[in-house]
């Protein structure tokens, strides 16, 4: 009897092993996709599973979420990340893969003479970044903090992507010059901030990463994105690059903004399988 009950243990470990290679999961399997309303596409990754899937990319040249997606066989979901100058293609947003800088706004020196002359510079090199952070002994987390904000000690920035504003807990336009006010009147405007436009947003809850896209069928301003946040209890969230920018590409879902193709662009986030 004991020997047929070791038997059939065998059997049953061999069987699970076995199972767990014929289903094990991919990146994609961890990536859910929820379409509550139209015109709003919500992506949840576990980073406790494929935290370490996540990371920015940069394009040699602008291009779009779909030619990066479609050329790169390894990567499960590509997600069009910070600001950039359309004409020239310098970048507006920091970026940092794997400890290194590969984008900073002070490639763009037109940029920082003027945002200097109009003393806006520090508001826009301070704006939010989301953040994969690294520890000694190689575990991540995840953050979304302004880019001045300190590290936590034992911790290093693995990897960053800027954008902004942040939305959630706090909201401060004007801190990160997104809108510069003046005689309690709106002087200047960034980013469409205060309209209604489509939005790229990350957000954090616990251990739970989330890509939220708001395209052209329904539109948002940064305080409605607020408030959305607020019910879907977010720990903390922050705008990508948005407007025409907005764009993702995930198995067969391609997403773009209103012009019906998507807009090139010199930064992503995305997925790795």
């Amino acid at each position: 009897m004991f020997k047929k009950l070791i038997f059939a243990i065998f059997i049953f470990i061999i069987a699970q092993n076995l199972s767990g290679v014929a289903f094990s999961k991919t990146a994609e399997d961890e990536i859910s996709m929820i379409h509550n309303t139209p015109g709003v596409y919500i992506f949840k990754l576990n980073t406790k599973k494929i935290g370490d899937k996540v990371k920015p990319y940069v394009a040699e040249k602008l291009t779009t979420a779909s030619d990066i997606y479609k050329n790169n066989d390894n990567f499960a979901l590509v997600l069009n990340g910070g600001f950039f100058d359309i004409l020239t293609g310098d970048a507006v947003s920091y970026v940092t893969i794997d400890g290194k800088v590969a984008e900073t706004p002070f490639s763009n020196m037109k940029l920082i003479q003027n945002a200097g002359k109009a003393n806006r510079l520090e508001g826009i090199l301070n704006r939010a970044e989301f953040r994969i952070l690294e520890n000694d002994r190689g575990n991540l987390s995840f953050d979304i903090d302004n880019h001045f904000a300190t590290v936590p000690e034992g911790k290093t920035i693995k990897h960053s992507i800027q954008g902004g504003p942040m939305i959630y807990p706090v909201m401060n336009l004007e801190k990160e010059s997104f809108v510069v006010m003046e005689n309690n009147k709106v002087k200047l405007q960034a980013a469409d901030v205060l309209k209604r436009r489509e939005r790229t947003v990350l957000a954090l809850k616990s251990e739970i990463l989330y890509f939220i896209i708001f395209t052209n069928q329904n539109k948002v301003s940064m305080a409605e994105i607020r408030d959305f946040c607020k019910k879907m209890k977010f720990d903390k969230a922050m705008a990508l690059d948005g407007g025409a920018s907005t764009s993702v590409n995930f198995k067969d879902t391609e997403i773009f903004s209103s012009f019906g193709s998507q807009r090139r662009v010199k930064s992503f986030l995305v997925v790795e399988k």
